[in-house]
């Protein structure tokens, strides 16, 4: 079943509401997807640019350290006795130079005896009986002559076994001064932890994602990215160092949601408020818009009625002033025809050729008047044309008293009223016209081939998208005969013979005026074996052929 078929008036204000709310929503929530995602971009990118600076700068300091435990090796293997704490320490405060802190160095020679210490503490945990194979000094041993990071007992230790000919010679230890270490992620703002490669955390500037043992929350140290830990969304970027240290940055963007949510929220109020007050206005709107088409309406409504007395007076626009002064010209044309007819009414053939002739089908005044209005929104050039070509047509009906027109007026009036239809239907209808020439001048009753495309409408659209119309005229013998040829859907047999049985009555006792009004003016003029022949085909088309005889 087809929809119900809206108000001019409701088509308007739909009209203003999808042009003026459309548009503005796409915008926002395509700049609002937009500031989402650049904000999570610029999350993950300054996330990790963070961890990739505190990684680097701690690095650095690293390797100052290493740098001092390889030279403190050199100096054990190459130095006497008698100067190698002196150089010890020369590379201890040569290394650390740049820091607040000297930190902590202990050596022990093979048989685990202290040789040499920067400082008067006791280290058990490398000189007690039964460690030289576990904690600091199985790293040491199991990486001769190299230097390595262990974290042991909550602290950051250099280390580096010395051997000659695979005998142990020394063990150097070097602790790392913490605060040298927390000052390379100092005011971050962040959440930033420094682990060893097994996730047991050595320093932190938040105590919040670490658990009771000590390490980072295993979703942290298994993850990369989004995750969620007890309700709070957070953003984590790890790197391993090849010192055997890994930094984590971890950012808490749970509050940062909450807030864009919050602006979500009022952009929708916002918009439920915006849309609103656009309905309200855009329903003000095509009442103002619609008023004078109203007009227009409802005098052809009277009309329609049979109430002549009716009369336009239109000022808001010199193309709606156009139809309403046509429109009131008409009435008075028609009126002084039915006057004159009545004068005449002795001759019944003549009266009722009249009123045929005028006859003017005002279906396809009110479908062009809406297109004319729904166009002066959108194409103000095509809809100057449909208001020209309309003034032309009701024209045309109007002033042309004479019977008979030549064809080549008939032909210019057909021509505005498929000007109208291109515009309506656009590629979906197309049509030829091929009249031969010699039949120019010839006479024919007004308004004898514009009805045939009105049928070809009618019939042929029906469930189609497109409709060709071919339109000939040619002269036969002594009769000019036209034809009127479309693909459409055609006619079922019934439909075909109750126009044919209309045809052929004196009175029409159906809708169907066009062919009939055609058809009886034709026969009251000429009094002879002329007028239509109609025939179609079910989905193959129509042929209406049109017999007229010629003479100028």
């Amino acid at each position: 079943m087809a929809g119900e078929i809206k108000s001019f008036q409701e088509n308007i204000r739909k009209t203003f509401i999808w042009y003026s709310l459309t548009p503005v929503i796409v915008i926002v929530i395509t700049a609002f997807i937009i500031f989402i995602a650049a904000w999570g971009i610029s999350l993950r990118e300054s996330t990790r640019d963070d961890n990739e600076g505190i990684t680097k700068r701690i690095e650095n300091v690293m390797n100052d350290y290493y740098s001092m435990v390889d030279d403190v090796s050199a100096v054990m293997v190459d130095s006497d006795s008698n100067n190698k704490k002196d150089a010890i320490f020369s590379a201890m405060y040569e290394a650390t130079s740049d820091y607040d802190e000297l930190g902590e160095m202990v050596i022990l020679d093979g048989a685990n005896n202290q040789i040499f210490s920067s400082s008067d503490g006791t280290y058990p945990f490398l000189t007690k009986r039964g460690m030289t194979n576990w904690g600091v000094w199985k790293l040491a041993k199991n990486n001769p002559n190299q230097t390595r990071t262990i974290l042991f007992e909550g602290k950051l230790f250099v280390v580096r076994s010395v051997y000659e000919n695979d005998k142990l010679q020394y063990g150097i230890f070097y602790i790392v001064p913490p605060e040298v270490i927390r000052n390379q992620f100092k005011g971050e703002d962040k959440t930033v932890f420094i682990t060893d490669n097994l996730g047991w955390v050595y320093l932190y500037n938040n105590k919040v994602l670490m658990d009771d043992l000590g390490r980072v929350e295993p979703q942290l140290e298994n993850t990369y990215g989004y995750t969620t830990i007890d309700g709070h969304i957070f953003y984590s970027y790890r790197n391993d160092s090849d010192m055997g240290i890994s930094v984590y940055t971890i950012s808490d963007i749970h509050r940062s949601i909450r807030t864009v949510e919050t602006i979500l929220v009022i952009i929708i109020v916002i918009f439920i408020g915006i849309i609103l007050i656009s309905y309200r206005n855009a329903d003000n709107s095509s009442k103002e818009y619609t008023r004078d088409v109203k007009k227009i309406e409802q005098a052809f409504e009277s009309v329609q009625q049979g109430d002549l007395d009716v009369s336009l007076d239109i000022d808001s626009s010199k193309e709606f002033q156009t139809i309403g002064r046509d429109f009131n010209q008409m009435l008075e044309g028609l009126k002084e025809e039915i006057a004159q007819n009545q004068e005449l009414a002795e001759n019944a053939a003549f009266s009722q050729v009249k009123q045929l002739e005028s006859q003017f089908n005002p279906h396809f005044l009110f479908n062009t008047l809406d297109n004319i209005r729904f166009m002066a929104k959108i194409d103000a050039k095509a809809a100057d044309k449909m208001i020209v070509s309309l003034s032309g047509l009701l024209r045309y009906s109007i002033r042309e008293t004479r019977d008979e027109v030549t064809v080549r007026e008939d032909l210019h009036n057909l021509q505005l009223y498929l000007n109208i239809l291109q515009i309506r239907f656009n590629k979906r209808f197309s049509y030829s016209i091929d009249v031969s020439e010699e039949i120019y001048d010839c006479l024919i009753p007004k308004l004898v081939i514009q009805p045939l495309i009105e049928n070809a409408i009618k019939y042929g659209f029906e469930g189609r998208e497109t409709l060709d119309v071919k339109i000939r005229g040619t002269q036969h013998q002594d009769n000019i005969v036209f034809v009127c040829e479309d693909d459409g859907v055609g006619m079922d047999e019934s439909l075909l013979a109750e126009l044919k049985q209309q045809l052929e009555g004196e009175k029409n006792e159906s809708s169907h005026l066009g062919l009939y009004n055609i058809h009886r003016r034709i026969q009251l003029m000429y009094k002879g074996d002329y007028g239509l022949n109609i025939e179609s085909v079910k989905d193959r088309g129509t042929t209406v052929r049109v017999t007229i005889p010629k003479h100028r």
